[in-house]
């Protein structure tokens, strides 16, 4: 959603209501372990609380299919948050700027979707192992072998 100032103005402090479908696919592209996401469902409120400082309570809900980080198969990962967004035309800690003169919730909900992926994802039925202490017990595993078979040989 994207609202002018004056558009906003228009409430006088009350609050309004709006729901949007978002399409981020232009931007999972260049994401390896994201397969898909559906499109993001946002339901949300909006006021302005003083002068241009404007509130925005949004419930989000989507889907990613992601790469298992073991076997690359898909796996389904439903989100769904609640966030509480401000913007204001005053640079402040934890607001967001207001631009041009226009409120524009694409970028904050893109964030707060994105902030939401896992590092990793395994898929039900495999296990998480840590490579390295695999490959360190494989190592002494072998290593140990070797010794056992040289002190047989010794022992003929």
């Amino acid at each position: 959603m994207k609202w002018s100032l004056s558009q906003l103005f228009k409430y006088q402090k009350q609050p309004f209501t709006f729901e949007e479908d978002y399409d981020f696919h232009d931007r999972i592209t260049s994401l390896d372990d994201v397969i898909d996401l559906s499109p993001v469902h946002v339901i949300g409120t909006g006021r302005n609380i003083i002068n241009d400082r404007f509130i925005f309570n949004l419930h989000i809900e989507a889907t990613f299919t992601l790469a298992c980080a073991r076997t690359l198969e898909p796996v389904i990962y439903p989100i769904t948050l609640d966030v509480e967004e401000i913007f204001d035309t005053i640079d402040d800690d934890d607001i967001n700027i207001i631009e041009k003169n226009t409120i524009d919730l694409e970028n904050v909900i893109w964030e707060n979707v994105y902030l939401e992926k896992p590092m990793r994802i395994f898929k039900d039925g495999t296990e998480e192992v840590n490579s390295i202490d695999t490959n360190i017990q494989s190592f002494y595993d072998n290593d140990s072998n070797k010794i056992k078979n040289n002190k047989k040989k010794s022992n003929k």
